[in-house]
């Protein structure tokens, strides 16, 4: 069963990279900005200016620094919440993907009991079509009792979709780099 999970999610990560490299590869209006430590990029038929593209990264990135708080709070509803209403799925290894903030709750109230505060650090941030959907390739860190050196590390894609104005995860799978 584990297997058949496993062969599903790396399908689906498959799949995830080659239609975002076929929707980059179609499109040719591209921005580039450099944003701390890594590339931001816009791919899609429309004019899309370096500050519009720098706007939408700090907001995200400020997506990321609340989904860390509200982890260290220990607020699996709040973390929900920064999905997407509808249709946001969640996989982990090993576990079935969690579809639905219901369901995206459960599981972090889970989480939250192992690891007491984690650090996300964007690799990659992507937009696409009209500013509204975007790609996200980052790694984390995970910390138990305030300990300065972490217990888990982990990588993860992440599918961004603005839902009435906010961005929201629509799509987060990650694997442990342990």
């Amino acid at each position: 069963m584990i297997t058949h999970i496993k062969r599903a999610t790396y399908l689906v990560a498959t799949l995830t990279i080659i239609a975002f490299y076929s929707f980059k590869t179609m499109h040719n209006e591209q921005t580039e900005i450099k944003y701390k430590n890594f590339i931001v990029s816009y791919y899609g038929s429309n004019k899309v200016s370096e500050e519009t593209l720098l706007e939408n990264a700090k907001l995200i990135d400020i997506a990321d620094r609340r989904f860390e708080t509200k982890w260290s709070n220990k607020d699996a509803k709040g973390i929900s919440e920064e999905y997407t209403s509808k249709d946001a799925v969640f996989m982990k290894p090993g576990k079935k993907p969690r579809l639905g903030r219901t369901e995206i709750e459960k599981e972090f109230s889970e989480s939250v009991k192992g690891v007491d505060r984690v650090e996300f650090f964007q690799d990659e941030l992507e937009f696409f079509g009209d500013m509204d959907v975007a790609f996200q390739r980052c790694h984390m860190l995970g910390y138990v009792n305030s300990k300065t050196e972490h217990i888990f590390e982990g990588s993860y894609i992440i599918l961004w979709k603005k839902e009435n104005g906010n961005w929201l995860i629509e799509y987060d799978m990650f694997n442990s780099d342990n």
